[in-house]
């Protein structure tokens, strides 16, 4: 275990990697007075969470870029998969700058050799499906609902970054669609049903982690029980189980 850090060396690839960078166009000034709000310590934690999260979400994309490339998948969706490394690594840039803003993040020990669960299936297309299914169909597109809430629950810059985030997570969550809808006459019955088994797993542990963002209503990205459970519900249903079932993936819960 070891104490999540974000670190950059600076120089050309800072460069490289500003020109995706949106950061200068948030006014991170506004965080001083919000780091004295009721809720900061909470959201503080959230928001080192959320960097975590993001962080071990390039580690999925890296590894659901390689699987596509395994399988001989269209160029256009590979480099779709290989771009959300980098989407998915200023989205924890930026958590981190918010947890800074409010008061400094929050120590988190982490196992970065652990950032990916490793999929349970030996062949190559029905691997990288699993991955696409738990972290796109799955992650993405239940993170979508609730930062949809969050965002229209915050105010100033941590609602801009917010929405920052959201914007690329819409498409992260699409790649799997597209995926399934590519592989859909590769994929056999027994995959369908593996597929199924995988959903399950990944819908059981993003449920905790969710809630654990539960608390009392603020305007730094926290969603109060009654705003959150709602909106994981109807996401699940219409973001996940439907979307899934229409592709002969049935998740029973």
């Amino acid at each position: 275990m070891t104490t999540f850090e974000l670190e950059a060396i600076g120089g050309p690839l800072a460069r490289r990697l500003a020109r995706r960078r949106e950061e200068e166009t948030f006014a991170w000034e506004e965080l001083d007075p919000l780091s004295r709000h009721a809720s900061a310590e909470t959201a503080r934690l959230a928001w080192t969470r959320s960097a975590f999260s993001e962080y071990a979400s390039a580690a999925a994309f890296a590894e659901i870029t390689a699987g596509l490339l395994a399988v001989g998948a269209p160029i256009d969706l590979t480099a779709a998969a290989a771009d959300f490394v980098v989407d998915e690594v200023l989205h924890a840039e930026l958590s981190a700058r918010i947890a800074m803003g409010l008061g400094g993040a929050v120590p988190l020990e982490v196992d970065l050799a652990r950032l990916v669960r490793p999929p349970s299936s030996r062949a190559p297309l029905l691997s990288v499906a699993e991955q696409v299914v738990r972290t796109s169909c799955v992650g993405e597109s239940l993170t979508v609902s609730v930062l949809l809430e969050a965002k229209a629950a915050s105010i100033g810059v941590v609602g801009e970054v917010i929405g920052r985030i959201v914007r690329d997570e819409a498409e992260h969550a699409e790649l799997g669609w597209t995926f399934l809808d590519w592989a859909a006459e590769r994929l056999s019955a027994s995959d369908r049903e593996h597929l199924a088994r995988a959903a399950e797993q990944a819908i059981a542990s993003f449920a905790p982690l969710f809630s654990a963002e539960c608390a009392a209503p603020s305007a730094l990205g926290l969603l109060s029980c009654d705003v959150f459970d709602p909106a994981f519900k109807l996401a699940l249903s219409r973001r996940v189980l439907g979307p899934l079932a229409s592709r002969g993936i049935v998740v029973a819960l």
